[in-house]
């Protein structure tokens, strides 16, 4: 099987940020961490401009990178503000939380991040489709539509992508919030189509679409269901678009069906109380599991990506590369 891999890009996801740098003692043993497991390089995000970082991290180990996102930015987006000052505890506390009341701010964002995969030659870059609020997440009752979140991420992505032609191929990511969830073939398919670029596709995160199912609870209903999924982007004849996987699985249909029957509830407390049990909750749902099972290989090998990442919790070293390990050799990458 480790043959079918050689031109690919392997890839185990790392946050820059200060407290990660303490796990490394020098760029040979960064460089070690992924490459004993038979992975070629880093998908990188920005968590904070870190300077250690920047000693460990070289333009030679990055494959890519997964740019900044708000979890829930719509209303901001939008100018909803009666609708925010619902969410926060009061108007100047989510001006904080996104840095101006102008949400034009978010663009800049991006902006530093693309010139950040520019200056290290990405070969990629990801960008989150979807907006959940922290009620949402667990009461799944939705305020806005598949649509309406594609449609205002198209915007921030072509307002990005007029302004220059980027180097790097521009993937979007799947959740199982409202946004690109993969479930409708054909939104999907205008979605990419009106991006305003020719170098774009799918990063599809498996263990996104497993939580978007609702009730996989084994790692066979996994892979079954990412074989379906594959079924139905063949017959409408868009597998191409798979350029990208975030390979993982998440294993809590149980949990959501709890969810989904009001037996988990959300409790009223100031809004970062509320934050982080929201963040508890969606940790619970997105498992972040490594694959076991050498089937998973049968679904890489019809959707053919390019660009394969691992992506798990990012608890502790040690439980991160017995992750690693395990998938690995479920791939055959490693014995």
């Amino acid at each position: 099987m480790a043959d079918w891999f050689k031109g690919r890009k392997l890839s185990v996801n790392l946050p820059l940020y200060d407290g990660m740098a303490k796990r490394f003692d020098s760029r040979e043993d960064l460089e070690q961490y992924y490459r004993r497991y038979g992975l070629n390089g880093l998908e990188v995000i920005l968590a904070e401009n870190s300077e250690k970082m920047n000693e460990l991290v070289t333009p030679q180990m990055i494959n890519g990178q997964h740019l900044f996102f708000h979890i829930f930015w719509m209303d901001w987006w939008k100018g909803n503000h009666s609708r925010l000052d619902q969410m926060f505890d009061t108007r100047q506390q989510w001006i904080e939380y996104y840095g101006s009341e102008d949400p034009s701010v978010l663009l800049d964002t991006y902006r530093r991040e693309l010139a950040y995969a520019e200056k290290m030659d990405a070969e990629y870059v990801v960008f989150h489709v979807g907006e959940v609020t922290l009620e949402e997440s667990f009461t799944y009752n939705f305020h806005y539509s598949d649509r309406e979140v594609m449609e205002a991420s198209m915007e921030i992505i072509n307002t990005l992508l007029e302004e220059r032609e980027y180097p790097f191929i521009f993937l979007v990511e799947n959740l199982w919030w409202p946004g690109l969830n993969l479930k409708d073939t054909e939104l999907t398919r205008w979605f990419l189509e009106n991006m305003h670029t020719e170098n774009k596709g799918i990063m599809l995160d498996t263990g996104h679409y497993m939580n978007s199912i609702g009730h996989i609870c084994t790692e066979e209903e996994g892979v079954g269901c990412l074989m379906e999924l594959a079924d139905r982007f063949e017959k409408a004849g868009m597998l191409r678009w798979f350029k990208g996987v975030h390979l993982h699985q998440s294993l809590s249909g149980s949990y959501l069906q709890a969810l989904y029957r009001g037996e988990i509830t959300f409790c009223e407390k100031d809004f970062y109380a509320r934050y982080q049990e929201a963040y508890a909750n969606t940790c619970r749902i997105d498992e972040h599991r490594p694959f076991t099972t050498n089937r998973i290989m049968d679904f890489l090998k019809r959707i053919d990506p390019m660009y394969i990442t691992f992506e798990f919790q990012q608890d502790s070293r040690e439980a991160y590369e017995q992750r690693m390990a395990v998938q690995s050799r479920a791939l055959g990458l490693v014995k």
